[in-house]
């Protein structure tokens, strides 16, 4: 069990730094979670650590319940949000959270994002639900999230950004990146008459 949450440990930290790279967070923003599978442990960003400084050893290792099991800092204020995908969600192997610019505006203007590209439904499973508005690390945050989520692999967060989830963190790194892309065509397509849903998805 050690190597696999070592292994998880690397994965989280990698796929933090990658997020940062990528622009889909910025300073100490968003945070990332994989489950250790055949246990009861998640491991998670720590809080207000920038990025480029972390190191593996600096992730946070907790039992389902949100105990520490391992590490030197809390964890990230969004723990909640994270386990209970992880509850409602047991496919689910990895959570990204991000504060990602097109996204995020589609979420500040209080939008979901309807079925508009193949890579979306493919990926995601369907439109971006937006979920309803509630404070960073609250308990109803994490409910809405799981509610917006449903059966899909990502949605928005009113006035905060998006959840990607996946079968494995880079699955969820990838589904991030694709709401970030479909984001981008959703709001550059209003400019030449709004979009239109994928033609299988009209009567779905």
């Amino acid at each position: 069990m050690e190597s696999m949450v070592l292994e998880a440990m690397k994965d989280v930290l990698e796929t933090a730094q990658e997020m940062a790279r990528q622009g889909l967070v910025a300073g100490t923003s968003g945070n990332c979670s994989a489950r250790v599978f055949d246990t009861d442990l998640v491991v998670i960003t720590p809080t207000s650590l920038e990025y480029g400084l972390m190191l593996s050893e600096d992730m946070c290792v907790l039992n389902m319940d949100g105990e520490k099991v391992e590490g030197r800092y809390s964890p990230s204020i969004e723990v909640n949000m994270h386990l209970a995908v992880y509850r409602a969600r047991p496919e689910v192997g990895g959570v990204v959270h991000t504060h990602q610019k097109m996204a995020t505006a589609v979420a500040v203007a209080g939008r979901g994002i309807p079925p508009i590209l193949e890579e979306q439904v493919f990926r995601i499973y369907g439109g971006i639900e937006l979920a309803e508005y509630a404070p960073p690390g609250s308990l109803e945050l994490a409910d809405n999230a799981v509610a917006a989520l449903g059966n899909r692999n990502a949605c928005l967060l009113a006035h905060h950004g998006v959840v990607a989830v996946g079968e494995k963190l880079r699955d969820a790194l990838l589904n991030a990146e694709i709401v970030e892309r479909t984001a981008t065509v959703y709001i550059m397509s209003h400019l030449i008459g709004g979009p239109r849903i994928v033609p299988f998805m009209e009567h779905d």
